[in-house]
């Protein structure tokens, strides 16, 4: 699979919305009172939906230093590549939920277009800050949950162990409660890091694999879910 969607070492711009966070994070027993930070949002649209719904959301991403214009066009350029990618490896999709390769795409742009709208209005207001892991310019315990889809273990190749390890330990400082899916890499297998990081964590950090639902990649259907 990886050959199909190999972006050359980049994260493409390919946002989820509220509806898939809600399915592959288990939110439904989320507090409405709880501050959560989408870590590594990118282009997804979970912030602008919740954030309209009166709830606590900040999203931190190194690609809110960019301008619409430019989300844009990353995403033009990576459309394409996707739906030939999701075309072609067919069968190592479940169908149920998307229909098809082209709702996917579709999806993606719908996302794209309701965070363009929330970028360009929520300038002033603090939701978007640019931001890089594994250093979070936010105080010890200044979220309730934080959030990571689709950028730890799916980027294996990218991020090494250390890397994934800062990564969690930083989302860990700054929230009571992290979220990470998927935890399958872009080969469709689980990540080489997860065993190891999990075996590290446990020593000072409760760790848990939790079933989900929703199932897109075939086998991508568990969570980790860490807290204090």
């Amino acid at each position: 699979m990886s050959s199909d969607f190999d972006f050359g070492g980049a994260v493409p711009p390919w946002g989820r919305s509220a509806a898939e966070y809600e399915a592959f994070f288990a939110l439904s027993n989320v507090s409405p009172s709880a501050r959560i930070l989408d870590c590594g949002g990118g282009p997804s649209s979970f912030t602008a939906e919740w954030s309209s719904n009166e709830r606590y959301v900040v999203a931190a991403d190194p690609i809110y230093r960019f301008s619409t214009r430019d989300f844009l066009a990353d995403f033009n350029r990576t459309a394409a590549q996707m739906l030939a990618g999701m075309r072609k490896a067919r069968e190592r999709f479940k169908w149920d939920y998307y229909g098809s390769p082209e709702g996917v795409v579709q999806r993606r742009r719908d996302v794209l277009t309701a965070f363009m709208a929330d970028f360009q209005a929520a300038t002033r207001s603090g939701r978007y800050v640019s931001a890089c892991l594994p250093e979070l310019p936010f105080r010890s315990e200044s979220f309730d949950l934080v959030l990571c889809s689709h950028l730890l273990f799916l980027y294996s190749a990218e991020f090494d162990s250390a890397m994934h390890l800062c990564s969690l330990r930083e989302m860990l400082r700054v929230g009571r409660e992290v979220r990470v899916f998927p935890l399958l890499d872009m080969d469709g297998k689980p990540s080489a890091h997860l065993g190891s990081t999990i075996q590290l964590l446990r020593m000072s950090t409760h760790v848990e694999l939790v079933p989900l639902s929703f199932e897109f990649r075939s086998g991508d259907s568990n969570m980790l879910r860490l807290t204090h």
